[in-house]
């Protein structure tokens, strides 16, 4: 069975494939440079860019490359903590990183931490929203056995978390990405928490291809839960069939000990022999049977039959 970071890695691997403009890889590479990015200072400054997928690596070493004519370079590592693997290391050193930075718009003179303004407005913010997701973004597996759903995308500022969250918010025609936030150790985490939502968010950043494959597999888990609560419920009314017919049968034998048969009239006459007959038939099914027989009655015939047999077994006991 698939483990939740294998869908995560699915949705990113796809976010990776697709070709981006100039404008919109400066963007991601501005969401990622945010969370997944290290600067290191001096008169040659280093930045280090670390992902565990070989597409993301290579989609942030052509971004560095055709946005700034930058010569990044490729290094990996093997990853032996949880899970074992290979983390990419995309490496650049430039004494252009300072200005570089700060039209990223992430450090001012490799120092201040930056709002992104350019990158909230509406052309650019898919793309920075892209480029978080793929540096610190993660969601749940749908087939899992787990009946719960969640998306989240950490943080190391709290403004950028909470100004990325401001901006998903405001979208009226998205009202349902309703995003939620909470502190989890030194990071600032937004996260969802409902499948449909998760969806849509799927769809905005652009994973067409995951979102189908979260739906599908959504309303497949969804539908099997449906069957087995369904299954669940027909369980408990067939065992309270069962009980009531146990009831009913105990006091009929009981009765006719004292009265026979020949002495009910017609009708009640075929709703006891039926009622015999059939212990794990319920009303309805002992009035389609009698019907199917000859004799016309509806459900709530045989209830006020078996009522009026029940108050003859009342007073038979005492």
């Amino acid at each position: 069975m698939e483990r939740k970071e294998n869908f995560t890695r699915s949705v990113k691997n796809e976010l990776a494939s697709y070709a981006y403009g100039k404008e919109e890889l400066k963007y991601i590479l501005s969401g990622f440079a945010r969370n997944g990015g290290v600067f290191s200072f001096g008169k040659n400054p280093t930045l280090h860019l670390r992902t565990e997928l070989a597409k993301v690596a290579k989609l942030l070493y052509q971004a560095l490359k055709e946005c700034y004519g930058l010569s990044p370079k490729i290094a990996y590592e093997q990853v032996t903590r949880f899970r074992k693997g290979i983390a990419y290391q995309v490496v650049v050193s430039s004494p252009d990183l300072y200005k570089i930075m700060e039209d990223l718009e992430v450090l001012q003179d490799g120092i201040e931490r930056m709002a992104p303004k350019e990158g909230l407005k509406k052309g650019n913010f898919r793309f920075l929203l892209i480029g978080v997701f793929l540096s610190s973004g993660s969601v749940n597996n749908p087939t899992t056995s787990k009946t719960s759903y969640f998306l989240e995308m950490s943080f190391n500022n709290k403004n950028d978390a909470l100004a990325i969250k401001r901006k998903l918010l405001s979208f009226k025609e998205e009202k349902t990405m309703n995003f939620k936030m909470i502190k989890r150790r030194e990071k600032q985490v937004l996260y969802l928490k409902r499948s449909d939502q998760i969806s849509v968010f799927l769809s905005f950043i652009g994973a067409t291809s995951a979102m189908f494959s979260f739906e599908n597999a959504r309303i497949l888990k969804e539908d099997i839960n449906i069957n087995n609560r369904l299954s669940i419920c027909d369980s408990a009314n067939y065992g309270k069939t069962l009980s009531t017919a146990r009831k009913d049968i105990d006091g009929i034998k009981r009765l006719l000990k004292v009265k026979p048969l020949a002495l009910f009239d017609k009708k009640t006459q075929e709703v006891i022999t039926t009622r015999l007959e059939h212990e794990d038939f319920n009303y309805r099914e002992i009035a389609e049977s009698m019907t199917a027989h000859g004799t016309a009655i509806s459900k709530s015939g045989v209830v006020h039959i078996i009522a009026a047999l029940r108050d003859e077994i009342e007073k038979l006991k005492k």
